[in-house]
Formats: C-alpha cells, structure tokens, sequence
C-alpha cells in the first residue's frame, strides 16, 4: 500500500489499515468472537490482521464485515487525510510561495503558529510544543504570517481579525482553505478583510519532506493590506482578489 500510495476511505482513524480495522472494530463494540462468527475467520487471524500481518484474502473479509462501503482514497485526499490530526495538520507552506509573501508585504515579524520543520523565516515564532500559544499569546509586529492548522481555521481566522482589530500588528496575512460558507466570512470578512483566492493548488511541504498539493482551493485573507501590497502579490501569484462586502 505504502509502495502503490494506496489507501482507503470509509473505515476510520488509524496511521495504518491495521489500526484502522482495530478501531473501526472497536468503534462497533465488537469482539474479536464475534468478528469470527461474521468471517469465519479464526481469532489468531483476526488479530494478526490488527496487528498487520494476515492475508489480503483475510483483510477484504474483515473489510466486508466492517466497512463494506470502504473505498480507494484519491491520493491527494489520502495525503491530507492519513495519520493522525497533528500529522494532518502540520502540511507547511512551500518555500516559492513564501517569496511571494516576503517580496509582497516585507520581513515577517511573527509565525504564531509556528513548527520547528516549517520553512517560514519569521523574527519570531510561536511554537506549541515550547509552550507557547498563538490562541493565547499576544500577537505584535508589523506584519504577521499564518498557515494555521486548518482543523482549526476559523478559530486562528477569528484570532488574527482581534490582533489586528486591536491594532497590535499592522497587516496579517492568512493562508486558509477557500471556505466560504460561514456566516462569520460574510458577515466579517468580507467587510474587515482583502480576500485573495488562489489559481491552481499549492504543493505543501509534510513533516517526511514529502510534497502535495491540496484537495481543496485556497485563500490568502489579509488584514490591513496596502493597495501596494495587494498590487505586488497579484503581481507575483495567479489569482485574483474579491470586491468588499
């Protein structure tokens, strides 16, 4: 599977389709006994299957029992979509892009949600794992830069509209997926924001050096953006700008 970047939807969770099978189980409340009486597999099977060994032949059959409706994933979604949710959500903005962003709005004073493999070059940065929390911490600086994790995009959205609303950084610049759905995004957004909507998908960077681009479009949403600034990012990347609400 790892080899044919083959994987599956419509099962669940798991870094691996042994996990997976185990937690589809488990999600069941169904004992190994009587995943047996369903296959009429043995139970040393079963559970060599959860623990990654067995036979494909023994794999479709506990497929069948458990998730019949599981299917071949595309492999872009599989990329976003494999792992866990720390592994989903650290996919870091791709170097050509960010020198776009730095020829179009200047140095980045700060990352506040920061990674210690991303290659964003930042004055300063907010990184989780030493504590800090760029939900939390005070944001400040003349220009702000955020790939947030995008299981968690309108919160860091609602977060950089506050900073700036409070007028501790002069521009921040999002990149988020193109979700447009919300009332928050057409109520406050499109009134307080430039949105930028990309042409094409970016290819983001993983934590194995591994590279994809996005089964979803993408926006740059910035704040406190300069009529030179939006003219040299539309300059430097295909897209094209949204008239304010």
């Amino acid at each position: 599977m790892r080899a044919l970047d083959f994987r599956l939807t419509g099962i669940g969770p798991g870094k691996s389709l042994a996990e997976q099978l185990r937690t589809r189980r488990l999600k069941q409340s169904m004992t190994i006994g009587a995943l047996t009486k369903r296959t009429g597999l043995s139970p040393t099977t079963i559970r060599s299957v959860e623990l990654g060994g067995g036979s494909v032949a023994s794999i479709l059959k506990i497929l069948n029992a458990l998730a019949p409706k599981a299917k071949r994933r595309a492999p872009e979604r599989a990329y976003w979509g494999q792992g866990d949710k720390d592994d989903r959500d650290s996919r870091f903005t791709p170097p050509d892009f960010m020198e776009s962003i730095y020829a179009s709005f200047g140095k980045i004073d700060l990352d506040p949600c920061a990674h210690p493999s991303s290659p964003v070059a930042a004055s300063k940065k907010y990184i989780l794992a030493n504590g800090d929390d760029g939900l939390r911490d005070a944001w400040s600086g003349k220009f702000v830069y955020v790939n947030p994790p995008f299981s968690d995009q309108l919160n860091w959205l609602r977060r950089a509209h506050e900073q700036w609303r409070l007028g501790n950084v002069a521009t921040i610049a999002c990149l988020v997926p193109a979700r447009t759905d919300s009332t928050w995004f057409h109520e406050t957004l499109r009134a307080d924001a430039d949105i930028y909507f990309l042409q094409g998908r970016l290819r983001f960077l993983d934590l194995r050096g591994n590279t994809q681009p996005t089964p979803f479009s993408l926006m740059v949403v910035i704040f406190g953006a300069t009529k030179e600034q939006k003219e040299k990012f539309a300059a430097a990347v295909p897209g094209f700008w949204m008239d304010r609400a």
